[in-house]
């Protein structure tokens, strides 16, 4: 008989979302695999939705719909939907989203707006697996506007005339993409295997932006750049333990430091690959 390495994963969410409540985290159960989400909702203030509300419907939709999930493409194709249904629904506000379907050793990363998917490798270094989508620049905003003249968006149509209202409302918001944009949106997206040892952090920006330099691009997080993120995650053993010491380290942060930080968007999943079980299989591998 062959034998065939199998990864588990631990996982443990850290949620501290006292301040506006726009934030959310799931762990949904598909017919191949699990789906781990961090939503970290916006709200321009423009019409009576928030952020929240939209956070709350891709929950809605993602407990609905999960069991659904066999692929990628299906997770896809549902992501898309929920924005298009948000589009109409809870005007003036978004959510930005990342998350992690996990199936055997595979693992399919995603993400639009600003929550960031941090990976540890085994031999301890740090990467951003996924871009962020961050602040959209005035003149991508005008672009991406006048690409949207005919379509309607929030129930009305952008034309020549009024788009300039359009190019506020992505500057306002501060991010080029989110769940509930409009026709604009888009997924990032990744596909890889993990290893023993291995771990994962799926973070709101009140996580990352005290402890790390903003970084748009994906790749490599050097150590000086994010020296606590890198002690934290190479110092703990398990997802439980970095919850209680990421939650340690913002009492220290602002307790012993006297540093303040904003009090919103603090919402995470941490999640770790355990050693290795081998599994009969009467398959060559």
């Amino acid at each position: 008989m062959l034998f065939k390495n199998k990864v588990s994963v631990k996982w443990k969410e850290y949620f501290d979302n006292t301040c506006k409540g726009e934030d959310m985290w799931g762990h949904y159960k598909t017919s191949n695999g699990d789906l781990y989400v961090v939503i970290d909702g916006a709200s321009s203030h423009e019409g009576t939705r928030t952020g929240g509300d939209v956070a709350k419907l891709i929950d809605k939709r993602l407990k609905e719909d999960a069991i659904n999930i066999v692929r990628s493409k299906h997770l896809r194709e549902l992501l898309h939907s929920i924005n298009a249904e948000s589009v109409k629904i809870n005007e003036g506000a978004y959510a930005a989203i990342a998350g992690i379907l996990h199936r055997g050793r595979g693992m399919f990363a995603f993400g639009a707006g600003d929550v960031s998917i941090l990976a540890k490798k085994p031999n301890g270094k740090l990467l951003q697996t996924l871009p962020l989508d961050l602040n959209m620049q005035r003149d991508e905003a005008e672009q991406t506007a006048m690409t949207e003249i005919g379509t309607i968006i929030n129930g009305k149509e952008i034309t020549s005339e009024n788009y300039f209202k359009r190019v506020e409302q992505y500057l306002h918001h501060g991010l080029c993409n989110a769940v509930g944009i409009g026709e604009s949106f888009f997924l990032n997206e990744k596909s890889f295997y993990v290893k023993n040892g291995a771990a994962l952090l799926i973070a709101s920006d009140g996580i990352t932006d005290p402890f790390m330099d903003p970084q748009k691009e994906a790749g490599k997080i050097l150590k000086e750049d994010a020296l606590k993120l890198h002690e934290l995650i190479n110092s703990t053993n398990d997802a439980e333990e970095a919850a209680e010491a990421l939650k340690d380290l913002f009492w220290d942060t602002q307790v012993i430091e006297k540093r303040k930080i904003k009090a919103d968007d603090r919402t995470g999943i941490f999640l770790f690959m355990n050693a290795a079980e081998q599994v009969e299989s009467k398959t060559p591998v």
